[in-house]
């Protein structure tokens, strides 16, 4: 299927060359002249079938080229602004982890220092257990 494209290209444009060294050059002097200008063809008062196909072709590359330039820029905006939602919701969900984080800090420290001070014992002057002798008196 490529070598038949490659093959058609190539032989439009032999075609189409030729028909171009070919043209009279007396009439574009003579068309100068006249005031009003003629609406002229795209390929040319009389064409040749080549030149035509020429034509038709690099259009339909045009048009194609057009198509996928456009494609690309909608994608291209479609993914910036799918790269800023994400950018945003990366923020958003890193400040909820930071508060999380810091909350758990919080509670890890006051764990921490409710329990070196029940096995210390020196929590806020209360003292968990009781000292006292191991006899006492019976005086009382």
């Amino acid at each position: 299927m490529m070598n038949k494209v490659k093959i058609l290209c190539l032989t439009t444009a032999l075609i189409a060359s030729s028909s171009l060294w070919a043209a009279d050059t007396t009439s574009t002097t003579s068309n100068v002249s006249n005031a009003v200008p003629e609406k002229a063809m795209p390929y040319g008062d009389n064409p040749s079938l080549g030149r035509i196909l020429l034509y038709k072709t690099g259009k339909g590359m045009q048009n194609l080229g057009d198509s996928i330039q456009g494609a690309s820029e909608n994608t291209s905006q479609k993914m910036s602004e799918k790269w800023q939602d994400t950018k945003k919701y990366t923020e958003e969900q890193s400040e909820v982890v930071q508060a999380q984080t810091e909350k758990a800090k919080q509670y890890t420290a006051k764990k921490w220092q409710d329990t070196k001070d029940a096995v210390v014992g020196t929590n806020e002057g209360n003292v968990p257990i009781e000292r006292a002798e191991l006899s006492q008196s019976s005086k009382n």
